[in-house]
C-alpha cells in the first residue's frame, strides 16, 4: 500500500469521525462544543471525505512522481482540516494576511497538483 493510499484512508477516517460528531451536533444548541458555524464544520467533513477519496484513488490507480504526490497530500490535508477548523474560528482567514495566503497557497497547490497528476498520467509510462 502506497503512502498516498494510507493518507487517503486516514483522511477518510477523519471524515467519518467528523460525520459522527456532525450528526450529534445537529441536535445540540448553537455553540455546543464551541462550534460557532455548523456549516463550516459540515464543509470540512465533506472536504475530508472527498479529498480522502481522491488520495485513495490516486494512490491505488497511478504512479505519481513523489513531488506531485507530496504537494497533493500536504495541500489536501491542510484544505480539509483548515475548512473544518473554521467552524470554531470563522474569522481565522481574515485575521491576518498570512492566514489568507496560507489558504490561497493550499487551495492553489491542490488544484495545480491534481493538474500535474493528470498531465503526468499521460507522460509516465
Amino acid at each position: 500500500m502506497t503512502f498516498m493510499t494510507q493518507a487517503g484512508l486516514v483522511l477518510l477516517s477523519i471524515g467519518g469521525l467528523s460525520g459522527m460528531l456532525l450528526y450529534v451536533a445537529l441536535d445540540k444548541p448553537k455553540g455546543w462544543l464551541g462550534i460557532k458555524q455548523i456549516s463550516r464544520f459540515r464543509q470540512g467533513h465533506i472536504d475530508a471525505l472527498v479529498i480522502g477519496t481522491i488520495l485513495l484513488s490516486l494512490g491505488t490507480l497511478t504512479v505519481l512522481p513523489a513531488a506531485i504526490g507530496w504537494v497533493i497530500i500536504v495541500s489536501g490535508y491542510y484544505t480539509a482540516l483548515a475548512t473544518g477548523a473554521l467552524a470554531w474560528w470563522p474569522e481565522w482567514p481574515t485575521h491576518t494576511r498570512l492566514a489568507w495566503w496560507l489558504d490561497f497557497i493550499s487551495l492553489s497547490s491542490f488544484a495545480i497538483g491534481l493538474t500535474a497528476a493528470a498531465i503526468s498520467s499521460f507522460v509516465i509510462v
